[in-house]
């Protein structure tokens, strides 16, 4: 079992460096190109003296100041998860088949919390993005839709509160789930504040982030059950 899992560790860890190179050698390429015609115009309107030498200064850096206070990658802000007092109790096993696990299939940042435990899973592709496949966390079991990690979930799933939440019910207390469910569909909702925790996760966007993979909600089965919230 230890040699297994050291095995998949170093694939893992393959898979990130393969990942990291090829990012790089992109980046470099798309770098070149982008101080090419950064020079080219900023030449021009010099000679043409349509801004001046100071102007031009100023304006860097101005934008060099903005850019050093961005993150590199993005990671959630989020408290200690084992601390229950953010913790929200749904009655999710009783609801599962009709709201088909639909938070789910919603993406979000993992903490620096999850990244030392090393048990849920983050993409390679979009670091530190909880990771999906075919449209769902790659920790839920699509069979019976329970949480394979749940004893060490993220912080954005214990906080989640899907009662009010109208990408997943119509109404909460007359378990009427949102149609577009059945459809296999996920509501957009508009973009939460970059330095604020999500209230709920956002299918296409959380902490104002928005998700460019091009990721579909698959089409759900109903009649299933989950063995957790």
């Amino acid at each position: 079992m230890a040699d297994e899992r050291e095995l998949a560790t170093l694939e893992e860890l393959e898979h990130g460096l393969r990942f990291g190179h090829l990012l790089m050698s992109v980046n470099r390429h798309a770098g070149f190109e982008a101080a090419a015609y950064a020079q080219a115009l900023v030449q021009l309107l010099l000679e043409k003296e349509i801004i001046t030498p100071e102007e031009f200064e100023e304006k860097v850096e101005a934008h060099r100041q903005h850019m050093s206070d961005s993150p590199e990658v993005m990671m959630s802000k989020a408290p200690d998860k084992y601390d229950s007092e953010g913790e929200v109790i749904i009655d999710c096993a009783s609801r599962v088949e009709l709201c088909l696990a639909a938070c789910c299939s919603f993406r979000f940042y993992l903490s620096p919390q999850d990244l030392s435990e090393r048990i849920v899973k983050w993409d390679y592709g979009n670091p530190y993005w909880v990771r999906h496949n075919d449209g769902y966390c790659v920790h839920c079991d699509r069979d019976s839709y329970a949480c394979q990690v749940h004893d060490n979930r993220p912080y954005t799933c214990r906080a989640y509160d899907c009662r009010q939440d109208k990408r997943v019910w119509v109404d909460f207390e007359k378990r009427i789930p949102n149609p577009d469910l059945a459809k296999g569909i996920i509501p957009p909702s508009a973009p939460e504040e970059a330095e604020s925790e999500p209230s709920g996760p956002s299918p296409a966007s959380v902490n104002g982030k928005e998700d460019t993979a091009g990721r579909s909600q698959p089409e759900p089965t109903a009649g299933r059950a989950r063995d957790d919230g």
